[in-house]
C-alpha cells in the first residue's frame, strides 16, 4: 500500500509538472500570436481624410485677425481648400501646394511670390495647430473645425485655347448660381503676379463673373505677330465664344505689366469685340507709349489701376501719360495711395504701437466692383 500511495504522489507530482509546462507553453504561444497580431496592424487607426470649415484667429503684436479655411474632398483622398478672411473683404483664395500627410497639412496663397501667406500645421482631433507666415512675419494658431466646409461658389474647369503653336490651357471659373449666362473677364497676367491673378480672378467668380485666367506670359516681341501675349489674348477672348455660359456681349479683357498694348491690340481685332478693359500696373512713360491707349479708349470703356508704392515701373510719369489717353467713355485712372503692385497695403505698425494686418488697398474693391457692373448692365 505503501508503494502504491508513493506511485500516485509521484505520478500526481509529474502530471502536475507537466501541466504547468503546458500552461506554459500555451501562454507564450498566446503572447507570440498576439504581439503577433498587434505587429500585423497599423501603428495607429487610419483618420478620415481632413475636411471640414475651420476658424480662429491669427495674432500678431496683440492684433488678432480672423481667419476661415474650408477643406473639401474632392475625388476620393483629394481635397481642395479656400482661405478667406471675414474682416479683409477682397482677400479670398483658392490655395496652392495644397499638401495633406497625416498628421501634417501645407498650403500656400502664391507659391514663389513675395507678400504670399504660407501655413504649416498639425492635425489634433478637430484642431490644426501650427505656423502661420504672411510677408515676412510668422505666429502660431489654434484654429477649431465647426462643421463641414461651405462649397466654393464656382466651379473650375480647364480650356484648351485654340490656335496656339504650343498646346497651353487655361482656367475657367464659372459661378455656380441660378444664372444662364455671366458676364465675362479674361485675365493676362505676367509671370511676377500670376499668383495675385489667382486672387483676382477668385474675386471676380465669386462677385457674378465668368473669369478665364490665362497662362502667365513674359513681356515680349512687340510685334504682334511673333507676341505671344497677342496670340495668348485672342486665343482666350475666342474660347469666350464657344463658353455656353458666357454672354458674350459683355466679355472683357484684364491685362498686368508690358504686354497691355499687344493684348489690347488683340482685343480690338478679336472677332468677338472686346466690351471693356482693366489696365493695371501698365508702364507708359511717353506720349508714344500712351498712343495705343488712346486708340483703346476711344471705342471701349478702360480702367487703369496703379499702386502709389509700386516700384516695379515709374507709377507717377505712368499715370501722368494714361490719364489724358484715357478720356471719355467711362475710361479713368486710379492711384491707391501706399499700395504696392499688388494694389495692397501691406503690413505695418501704427503710430500707436498697434499691428495693422496686410489689405487690399482702401476703396479698390468696390471701386473695381461698381465699375465693372456699370459696364456689364449697357
Amino acid at each position: 500500500m505503501n508503494n502504491l500511495t508513493k506511485s500516485i504522489s509521484v505520478l500526481r507530482i509529474t502530471m502536475s509538472a507537466v501541466g504547468v509546462e503546458v500552461l506554459c507553453r500555451v501562454g507564450w504561444l498566446s503572447i507570440i500570436l498576439l504581439l503577433s497580431a498587434c505587429s500585423s496592424q497599423p501603428e495607429k487607426a487610419d483618420l478620415p481624410v481632413l475636411t471640414g470649415h475651420f476658424e480662429g484667429p491669427v495674432t500678431y503684436q496683440g492684433t488678432d485677425l480672423r481667419v476661415v479655411l474650408d477643406v473639401r474632398e474632392t475625388t476620393p483622398g483629394q481635397i481642395q481648400a479656400d482661405m478667406h478672411f471675414p474682416e479683409i473683404p477682397g482677400i479670398s483664395f483658392p490655395v496652392a501646394n495644397l499638401r495633406y500627410r497625416e498628421p501634417q497639412l501645407h498650403f500656400e496663397q502664391q507659391p514663389g511670390q513675395p507678400g504670399s501667406i504660407t501655413v504649416n500645421a498639425v492635425r489634433e482631433g478637430d484642431f490644426l495647430r501650427g505656423i502661420f507666415t504672411w510677408d515676412t512675419i510668422q505666429t502660431q494658431f489654434v484654429w477649431v473645425r465647426r462643421g463641414q466646409a461651405a462649397p466654393r461658389p464656382y466651379r473650375e474647369q480647364s480650356v484648351r485655347l485654340p490656335g496656339l503653336a504650343v498646346k497651353s490651357m487655361a482656367s475657367l471659373l464659372i459661378p455656380q448660381d441660378t444664372a444662364l449666362r455671366y458676364p465675362a473677364v479674361v485675365i493676362l497676367p505676367d509671370q511676377a503676379t500670376a499668383g495675385a491673378a489667382a486672387t483676382r480672378a477668385d474675386l471676380l467668380a465669386r462677385h457674378g463673373f465668368v473669369v478665364l485666367l490665362l497662362p502667365a506670359v513674359a513681356a515680349d516681341s512687340a510685334n504682334a505677330a511673333d507676341s505671344v501675349a497677342y496670340h495668348t489674348t485672342s486665343a482666350g477672348l475666342a474660347a469666350c465664344r464657344t463658353e455656353s455660359s458666357i454672354d458674350t456681349a459683355h466679355v472683357g479683357l484684364w491685362v498686368r505689366g508690358a504686354n497691355a498694348a499687344l493684348a489690347t491690340q488683340a482685343a480690338l481685332q478679336a472677332q468677338s469685340k472686346c466690351r471693356f478693359a482693366v489696365l493695371e500696373g501698365v508702364p507708359v512713360v511717353s506720349r508714344a507709349q500712351a498712343q495705343p491707349f488712346q486708340l483703346l479708349a476711344r471705342q471701349l470703356p478702360v480702367l487703369g489701376l496703379y499702386g502709389a508704392a509700386d516700384t516695379t515701373l515709374n507709377v507717377r510719369e505712368s499715370v501722368r501719360y494714361l490719364r489724358p489717353a484715357l478720356k471719355g467713355r467711362a475710361s479713368t485712372v486710379r492711384l491707391y495711395p501706399n499700395a504696392n503692385r499688388n494694389l495692397t497695403v501691406v503690413g505695418y505698425t501704427n503710430a500707436q504701437g498697434q499691428w495693422q494686418w496686410p489689405q487690399p488697398a482702401p476703396g479698390y474693391v468696390s471701386d473695381l466692383l461698381t465699375w465693372l457692373r456699370q459696364q456689364t448692365i449697357r
